[in-house]
């Protein structure tokens, strides 16, 4: 019995992990919709720990407006706080919220390999010298696009 309860736990926590670790242009999100690139970016290692410094300090993510950044906060490694720059910089270009993906944007990371969640290590493996390269991934879905257009052509 004890053993069953054991294997349970680690099979919880294993996929909690892998979970935690999906990339987005690789799970649900904006499923039905299509991504709509908005531009390759490149941040370097300083860029970034300015970034994740400033956040640390202050408490306070960069930018300002109605959309909320929610990948600000404590950063546990050098993968983290490159994930939260590049968050940040793509959630400048979210014009809609609400419940649905329409309207929403992501980062889809290129470079450089050791930053890939294909690698298990990626987080050991990542250093912030590497800089990162990222697009912005724009989510619109069918319907919105379309009902879009119609009020564009009244």
């Amino acid at each position: 019995m004890k053993t069953h309860w054991m294997v349970a736990g680690a099979m919880l926590a294993l996929s909690a992990n892998l979970y935690a670790h999906e990339e987005p242009i690789e799970s649900t999100w904006c499923e039905g919709g299509r991504v709509v690139l908005l531009g390759k970016f490149t941040l370097h290692g300083n860029q970034i720990s300015r970034y994740a410094d400033h956040v640390e300090e202050t408490g306070e993510c960069p930018g300002s407006g109605d959309v909320v950044t929610k990948s600000c906060g404590q950063f546990d490694d050098m993968y983290a706080k490159a994930r939260g720059a590049a968050s940040n910089l793509c959630h400048q270009f979210v014009y809609r919220t609400g419940n649905g993906d329409d309207g929403t944007v992501r980062p889809i990371f290129y470079e450089p390999a050791s930053f890939s969640n294909k690698d298990p290590n990626h987080h050991k493996l990542y250093r912030l010298e590497q800089g990162v390269v990222f697009a912005c991934g724009l989510c619109e879905m069918p319907e919105i696009v379309d009902s879009r257009q119609l009020e564009l052509a009244k």
